[in-house]
C-alpha cells in the first residue's frame, strides 16, 4: 500500500461516527492555567481529583453544575443554578451566555456537533438550544415531561422521553416524531444512553424492572438479565467501545446496590462493584472514558456532616479502586479535554 494509502485507511479508522464532525482532539489544547476564571461552578483536575484547580468564584447554594466539552476547539457549556456559561478557552476562563427563568438543578448538558450543546431535564421542560453564543428553547415532545436521554448530531435530535418512548426532530426540536414502542407499558426511567456510533442502539434504566435495550430504534426491545428485578438508577456507555454498558442500581432481593457491567450493549450485566467497597448511593453519576475502554468515573457527595465529595477512579477488569476527596458538597458532572483524557472537568455541587 502506498504511503497515501495508509494514511487515508488512518484517517478513515479515526472518523468519527457521522461525516463532517473532525475527532475535537486534533484541534483542543490543553488548559493553559493555574487559576480557573468563573463563579466557581467549574474546576479543572489532572490527577483524578487529588488536586482541583483554584477558582476565583465561590460557587453560591444551592447549586448543582454540569459541564460539556464541546466539538467546537477549546469550547465547554456549563450550567449552574438559573446560568448557561461558556469558556472558550479550554476551561481557563468563563463567561455568562444566558439566564434562565428556571432552576437548572435536575437539567443535564449535552454536546452537539460543532458549537451547539443541549439543556434538558429528566423532569422538566423546555429545552434549552445553545448555537454559539445565542440561547435558545424549545418544547419537549411530551408535554409537562422531560427527557432521560438527548443525543444529537447533525440534521436529527433524538430523545428518551421518561417512559422510554423514543422521539426524532429534524428541525432542531420545533416538532417531534414518534419512533418505535416503549419498552413495556407504565415504565418510569431512571435515566437512558444512546449510542454515539449508533442512535438505534438505545439502553433504558427503570425504576423497579432493570433495564431494557433496543437496537433497531425502539421497534423492539429486549429486557437485560439478570437484573430484571433491579432499580436501575444510573447509566454510562463507552465512547470507545458502545458494546460497554455500566449501570449503578439497587438490588431489591439482596437490599444491596451494586455496579454491574455490560460487554453486550445491556443484553446482559455482571457485577463487578458492590456498595461494601464504595459509598454507592440511589443515583451515582458514572463517566466512561472516552478512549479507554475499561475505565470508568463515579462520584459520591453529600453536605451532610461536611462530608465533602470523592471521586472514584474504577477499572472493571481488575476491581482496581481509587479515590481523592475534596471539600465540595458533590461532583455532579464530568467532561474529558478531548486532547487529553487525563484533563477532567468538574462540575461541583453547593449545598449550603
Amino acid at each position: 500500500m502506498t504511503a497515501l494509502g495508509t494514511a487515508l485507511t488512518v484517517l478513515i479508522a479515526l472518523t468519527p461516527p457521522y461525516a463532517g464532525a473532525a475527532d475535537p482532539g486534533w484541534f483542543w489544547n490543553r488548559p493553559h492555567c493555574d487559576t480557573v476564571y468563573g463563579d466557581g461552578s467549574v474546576t479543572i483536575t489532572e490527577s483524578d481529583g487529588a488536586t482541583l484547580a483554584p477558582t476565583t468564584g465561590k460557587l453560591r447554594a444551592v447549586t448543582y453544575a454540569k459541564v460539556a466539552a464541546l466539538q467546537e476547539p477549546n469550547t465547554l457549556v456549563s450550567i449552574g443554578q438559573q446560568t448557561i456559561q461558556r469558556s472558550n478557552d479550554a476551561g481557563c476562563s468563563w463567561q455568562l451566555l444566558d439566564k434562565t427563568p428556571d432552576d437548572l438543578s435536575t437539567y443535564d448538558v449535552q454536546p452537539g456537533p460543532g458549537d451547539s450543546a443541549y439543556v434538558y431535564s429528566v423532569n422538566d421542560q423546555p429545552i434549552y438550544r445553545v448555537h454559539g453564543s445565542q440561547v435558545t428553547t424549545v418544547l419537549g415532545p411530551v408535554a409537562g415531561g422531560g427527557l432521560a436521554a438527548l443525543h444529537a448530531q447533525p440534521g436529527r435530535l433524538r430523545v428518551v422521553a421518561g417512559d422510554g418512548q423514543l422521539y426524532d426532530s429534524s428541525n432542531d426540536g420545533v416538532t417531534w416524531q414518534r419512533v418505535g414502542v416503549p419498552p413495556a407499558r407504565d415504565l418510569f426511567l431512571y435515566d437512558a444512553v444512546v449510542d454515539p456510533r449508533n442512535p438505534d442502539h438505545v439502553v433504558a434504566g427503570v425504576m423497579s424492572d432493570g433495564v431494557y435495550v433496543t437496537f433497531d430504534g425502539g421497534l423492539t426491545w429486549t429486557r437485560s438479565r439478570p437484573v430484571e428485578r433491579v432499580n436501575a438508577f444510573s447509566l454510562a456507555m463507552s465512547p470507545a467501545d458502545p458494546s460497554k454498558v455500566w449501570m449503578e442500581g439497587y438490588d431489591r432481593d439482596r437490599s444491596t446496590r451494586f455496579i454491574w457491567e455490560s460487554t453486550d450493549g445491556g443484553q446482559k450485566f455482571r457485577e463487578v462493584l458492590d456498595q461494601s467497597r464504595a459509598d454507592l448511593i440511589n443515583g451515582n453519576k458514572m463517566w466512561a472514558a472516552p478512549t479507554d475502554t475499561d475505565l470508568l468515573y463515579f462520584s459520591y457527595g453529600t453536605s451532610f456532616a461536611n462530608f465533602g465529595a470523592d471521586l472514584y477512579r474504577f477499572v472493571p477488569s481488575t476491581g482496581a479502586l481509587t479515590k481523592n476527596h475534596n471539600k465540595h458538597d458533590g461532583i455532579p458532572s464530568l467532561a474529558f479535554n478531548p486532547s487529553n483524557p487525563q484533563i477532567l472537568y468538574l462540575g461541583l455541587a453547593e449545598e449550603r
